[in-house]
């Protein structure tokens, strides 16, 4: 499915040039039984990770498509002239593709909330062909490798026979899952769409779309939990700007 589609390299990370709805029409008519894989929506956070790690990266180039998660990538994207560089929003992906005939498996989130999700799903898409759900064992990321419980989970999936598996877990988490196991589906494509479950669930209120647009997104959600935030949003803004430094020094002088 990517093999089609134009990449553009930024911070040493192959991103997928495509917008919203190409991206819906590519998964409508995508192969899913022979065509296996992930899609991943890295924020700053991860993608300032994987300056440093070099199998995140790989993950991240290995991809079906790789899509900015958040306006500063864009912006930067911008600043570099570098053209049709667009975030794509996870949770207004799945709401597109719960109007399709695809068939849908969510995994992440925990029971309560992966159970209102799929309550809140059914009642605003009815039509849509959501097969199965299933909360996902709380590990670390060191353990996400051959865990038993995850090929359990995999196996499980597998009976329903998804097109797309939405993967709702904190990054970089998701990406690592992502990577090692689609292999081990018979079909479909894993999308790692982070907290997103978390919004469909109602239990996090998704930012208006203004916000979003004029990159403050963050604002919007730092403000709702500062005291478990604060830390992590500092920490990531610093370290994409020494990683902004560092590109425009290689790249433009």
């Amino acid at each position: 499915m990517n093999h089609f589609t134009e990449k553009v390299t930024i911070f040493d990370i192959s991103f997928s040039k495509i917008d919203f709805r190409s991206l819906v029409d590519s998964l409508i008519k995508h192969d899913f039984k022979n065509g296996k894989g992930y899609i991943c929506f890295p924020d700053t956070s991860v993608i300032t990770k994987a300056d440093k790690n070099v199998k995140l990266k790989k993950i991240l180039n290995n991809s079906l498509f790789t899509l900015p998660d958040g306006k500063p990538l864009e912006f930067y994207a911008k600043f570099r002239r570098i053209k049709h560089f667009r975030t794509i929003s996870g949770f207004w992906l799945i709401k597109d593709l719960l109007n399709t005939d695809l068939n849908h498996f969510f995994y992440g989130s925990s029971e309560y909330y992966l159970v209102e999700m799929i309550r809140k799903l059914k009642l605003e898409f009815p039509q849509a062909n959501i097969t199965g759900f299933r909360s996902p064992p709380l590990i670390d990321l060191c353990n996400v490798m051959n865990n038993r419980q995850i090929i359990e989970d995999i196996n499980y999936i597998n009976t329903f026979r998804p097109d797309i598996i939405w993967v709702g877990l904190s990054s970089p988490k998701q990406d690592y899952l992502m990577y090692e196991y689609y292999n081990k589906l018979e079909r479909g494509v894993m999308v790692g769409v982070g907290g997103v479950f978390d919004y469909l669930a109602g239990k996090t209120k998704i930012s208006p779309e203004w916000i979003k647009k004029i990159g403050f997104r963050w604002l919007y959600r730092f403000l709702q939990e500062p005291g478990r935030l604060w830390s992590k949003y500092l920490y990531s803004i610093l370290q994409f700007v020494v990683l902004v430094v560092k590109d425009l020094t290689r790249n433009l002088f």
